[in-house]
């Protein structure tokens, strides 16, 4: 029994034994696999990516990283090796390569790509921090001190494409970098960019940058700077940039850029660009074009321009001009009773054709600048307003200007009918008007010559009150209007007229006696509407349709007689002469009239069946949109009692073709040999029924298919919602336009005109003075980047060519080159334009004629 005791506590020992020993293996083999574990390469798995959470006391927050082909940590050196589609997300930073490298002693991360077998990289690296976007070849960044290093960034901030050699990140967000390309360009080697030789980017601030210079296709240009300070903008909000010039070379001027500036969105509100332009002859000039706006108040744009002209030899001549242009519209919501407007052109030089800027100038070919500030008053409901304004006129040929400040008016805005419970036909209307004028020679103003423009200035006062009832006659058939006006003048100034006895000629005295004069007009009218339809027979049912209105009036004015005075000549004869002839208001001396017009318009409209209209079945067609013809009687003349026949003619068969005709007739015969009228008429005299004495013919047919007419008008739209300098100057130049997208466009207007020579010295048989004239635009592809367009003003009459220019256009990409050449005329020039395109234009494919922000 002993013994037999023994051997079972020994092997109960033996059993501990081993029964220890199983739990200490246990034990091992649970503390050891899960090394072993992480020491093994995880499988490819191609339906789910792997996704390891690791919360380490070193790290602030969770770090999450995945990768497609396999994860491989390493515990001894504290690395995660991650391969294939890599990504991580740590504290807001993203980061994705081909390869990713987390150092966990170090709390930083490596990444780059990898290389194919055929040489090519795979999955550059990406780094996102905040919505900031870099991509690179290599990004080393540690989480600790917020400090990168990175080879090959290429950074992408709205439209913007800034590529950097080497750069370093540091703590405050600001990047280091040497090498650097800023572009607009998209591509990997963008068609242009500016090099940046060392520079600091500042985010959502600036670029400071030392040598700047601009290449093209891989060359560099002589066009730099010494340094750079590019601003940047912030999210959401404009661009600042440069405007890129245009080569120019204009004979008067030689060699020079025209247009270099640089834009500044000062705020949502407010936003301006200055300019620059240079000649090598020495002529220069600056300009700051600024707009405003505020929603539901107003808005406007103000341009400031200074230019100095400088002509070589043999013209030493040197003289400079000031120009200003405001315009300014108040929003009705702003406030309903106040209103305040400007629309003002200046020029010192009295002339649009005084510049350096020949192509861009809308404005070239008028002779008159006009200028208008006004103020208006509403007094709410009540039917009458108030305006005071201010008014410039300045004309280029006779070199007058017309200053009148101030304008005051005060009148009704409708009809009022102060008997309307009982009679609602007879109302009446008033306005009245203060005015205060001077015209002088531009040289006062240029030479500071205020006395002088202050004692030419003349004023005045005139109202109007005007009685009119409208009723129907015959069933509504007729439409009866009588009207009687009575006009009152006030003038501050008077004339008196004395003979010289020597040359026996009138001397005209201004004198500062006024007086009032009075004048009387009244008047009916009949109008009606007459409905004609012709049927026509066939299978399209088509009818005509013509509406006439004839109008019959009779308008009565007794002579003015009121300031009638007279002086005597040497020889005794009494002159007579008003006044008031050299006043503001001016009158003379005039005989009653009493003129019964005829009048009458017709508009012709087509009707007829057709399977496309499936609405009405039926489809118009406009033939004439109106037909006027209208003369007059005055039946207390002495003689030549009938007025000329006046004739107006509108045709609009299609929306491409316009064609308008004029006439006047007049009934009374004239001299041969002079060309003079007489007083008989001239079917008495076997000349016919008369003559034309003026007559005009012009045509405007713009030829595209109907797609691109379409594609027209939606550009038109959208370029009036948008506040941007290019469209401000589209708007204002809506023929300036190319678009690549319309393969071709041509414009046709053609004017010819008969003016009636009346001048005894040139006539010599020659009864008609005739002027033909046509102008030709268009533009073709050649190729979907080639486009070539042009511009012919010829004189059929001279036969000569009075402006010609053509453009060729290059469309590369992001940028385009523009040639333009005007051979003739007094604005002849060549010019050679490199232009960035914006990523809103290059969708667009539209290219504007004037230079267009590169770096917007």
């Amino acid at each position: 029994m002993q013994t037999l005791i023994q051997v079972l506590k020994t092997k109960k020992d033996t059993f501990l034994f081993f029964s220890a020993a199983i739990r200490i293996c246990f034990f091992l083999l649970i503390c050891i696999s899960p090394v072993y574990a992480l020491s093994q390469p995880i499988p490819e798995d191609s339906t789910k990516l792997r996704k390891i959470y690791l919360n380490d006391t070193d790290f602030e927050s969770i770090i999450t990283y995945s990768a497609r082909d396999s994860i491989y940590s390493d515990l001894r050196k504290q690395q995660v090796h991650l391969y294939g589609d890599a990504k991580l997300n740590y504290e807001g930073v993203d980061m994705s390569a081909d390869y990713l490298l987390i150092d966990l002693e170090k709390n930083e991360v490596l990444a780059t790509f990898t290389v194919d077998s055929l040489g090519r990289r795979v999955g550059k690296p990406l780094f996102i921090d905040n919505g900031d976007t870099l991509k690179a070849a290599s990004i080393r960044y540690n989480f600790d001190t917020k400090k990168g290093y990175i080879q090959e960034a290429a950074i992408k901030q709205d439209e913007y494409y800034l590529t950097m050699e080497k750069a370093k990140r540091h703590a405050n967000d600001e990047v280091h970098f040497v090498k650097g390309k800023f572009t607009t360009c998209n591509l990997e080697e963008p068609h242009y960019h500016f090099g940046l030789s060392k520079a600091v980017m500042v985010p959502d601030e600036r670029i400071v940058s030392g040598p700047m210079n601009l290449w093209v296709m891989g060359v560099p240009t002589p066009l730099g700077l010494p340094f750079a300070i590019i601003p940047l903008k912030k999210k959401k909000e404009r661009t600042n940039g440069f405007i890129m010039p245009q080569y120019s070379l204009i004979s008067a001027y030689g060699m020079g850029l025209q247009d270099l500036g640089y834009y500044f969105p000062i705020s949502e509100r407010l936003q301006t660009i200055v300019y620059a332009t240079g000649f090598t002859r020495g002529s220069f000039g600056f300009r700051n074009y600024s707009e405003y706006a505020t929603r539901y108040k107003y808005n406007g744009n103000f341009d400031l321009g200074y230019t100095r002209f400088r002509f070589g030899y043999p013209d030493s001549t040197v003289f400079s001009t000031t120009t200003v242009r405001w315009t300014h519209n108040q929003d009705a919501k702003l406030n309903p009773n106040w209103s305040f407007t400007a629309n003002v052109n200046y020029n010192s030089n009295s002339t649009n054709k005084q510049t350096l800027n020949t192509q861009n100038n809308p404005q070239y070919f008028n002779n008159t600048l006009n200028s208008d500030i006004r103020l208006g008053k509403r007094f709410g409901s009540l039917p009458i307003s108030a305006d005071l304004k201010l008014s410039l006129r300045q004309n280029s040929q006779t070199r007058i200007i017309d200053l009148t400040s101030p304008i005051f008016n005060f009148q009704t805005t409708n009809r009022i009918f102060p008997f309307k419970r009982v009679n609602k036909v007879v109302g009446f209307s008033y306005a009245n008007e203060f005015q205060n004028r001077s015209s002088f020679k531009d040289r006062y103003l240029k030479n500071g010559n205020f006395d002088s423009i202050g004692q030419n200035f003349r004023n005045g006062f005139t109202q109007n009150f005007n009685v009119q009832a409208t009723f129907s006659a015959l069933k509504n058939t007729l439409r009866i209007t009588p009207s009687v006006t009575y006009k009152q003048i006030y003038n501050f100034q008077s004339i008196q007229k004395t003979v010289d006895t020597v040359t026996n000629f009138a001397i005209i005295d201004t004198i500062g006696k006024g007086g009032f004069s009075h004048s009387f007009n009244s008047s009916v009218s009949v109008t009606s509407n007459l409905y004609s339809y012709y049927r026509f027979i066939g299978k399209r049912k088509t009818i005509l349709r013509h509406v006439m209105t004839p109008t019959v009036s009779f308008n009565y004015a007794p002579a003015i007689q009121q300031g009638i005075t007279s002086y005597q000549d040497t020889s005794g004869r009494e002159i007579k002469y008003s006044r008031y002839e050299g006043s503001l208001y001016s009158e003379y001396l005039t005989k009653s009239s009493g003129r019964i017009i005829f009048g009458v318009n017709n508009t012709f409209e087509l009707k007829q069946k057709s399977a496309k209209d499936t609405v009405t079945g039926f489809k118009k067609l406009r033939l004439i949109d109106n037909f006027f013809l209208n003369t007059d009687y005055d039946i207390f003349k002495d003689s030549m009692n009938w007025g000329n026949l006046n004739m107006r003619m509108v045709i609009n068969p299609n929306e491409f073709i316009n064609l308008t005709i004029t006439a006047n007739h007049s009934w009374y015969s004239w001299n041969d040999t002079t060309g003079v009228t007489k007083r008989q008429f001239a079917i008495k005299e076997n000349q016919g029924i008369g003559r034309i004495t003026s007559a005009s013919f012009a045509t405007s047919l713009i030829l595209t298919t109907k797609k691109n007419r379409d594609k027209l008008q939606n550009i038109s739209n959208e370029m009036a919602n948008i506040w941007n300098p290019q469209y401000q100057q589209w708007m204002l130049n809506p023929n300036q336009m190319v678009h690549f997208d319309i393969p071709w466009k041509l414009t046709i207007d053609h004017i010819f005109g008969l003016n009636l020579n009346t001048d005894v010295l040139t006539y010599r048989g020659k009864h008609y003075l005739p002027t033909n004239t046509i102008n030709v635009s268009g533009d073709v592809n050649l190729t979907p980047n080639w486009k070539v367009a042009a511009r012919l003003m010829y004189d059929i009459q001279t036969r000569s060519i009075s402006n010609f220019n053509i453009n060729l256009y290059r469309n590369i990409h992001c940028w385009n080159v523009v040639f333009n050449w005007t051979p003739i005329g007094t604005n002849k020039s060549f010019t050679v334009g490199i232009r960035g395109n914006a990523s809103m234009l290059q969708n667009a494919n539209i290219n504007i004629r004037k230079p267009p922000i590169v770096l917007n």
